[in-house]
């Protein structure tokens, strides 16, 4: 399953999408908006997340698949936010589900990867004087 919303994302559901009687492990990723960017000795308030979301949800998809060609995985769900998202709320929620762990976390790995570069999806830094588009989500 591959989303793309603006509320909160639910780990318990995150989860609950990939689990099945097939899976010894899922591994989750939780990318979540923190104060500084190491880019930046300024402190970011919040994020501000933008889509194509026709488009991401298609690139994402392929992404997923090529994970699947690549490791031994079972299922895979990708919840992207877009819209405004505060300090210690998360912007993306990844599950993968495998046989074993070790497939589990390098397909987990690779996902995040390529989304923070591949599928349209924008990020504004924003800080409490101005805001600014950033190139890698």
């Amino acid at each position: 399953m591959i989303k793309i919303q603006e509320n909160s994302i639910n780990v318990s559901e995150l989860i609950k999408n990939v689990r099945n009687m097939e899976s010894g492990a899922t591994v989750t990723f939780l990318g979540t908006v923190r104060k500084h960017d190491e880019s930046s000795d300024r402190e970011i308030e919040a994020l501000r997340y933008d889509a194509y979301n026709d488009m991401a949800i298609k690139k994402i998809d392929e992404i997923v698949n090529e994970a699947k060609k690549m490791y031994n995985i079972i299922d895979v769900c990708v919840i992207q936010r877009v819209g405004l998202i505060k300090l210690k709320e998360d912007s993306i929620g990844i599950a993968v589900s495998s046989v074993h762990r070790k497939e589990a976390f390098r397909a987990c790995e690779y996902i995040i990867d390529k989304i923070k570069v591949i599928p349209p999806v924008w990020k504004k830094e924003v800080y409490s004087d101005s805001e600014v588009w950033k190139s890698e989500t």
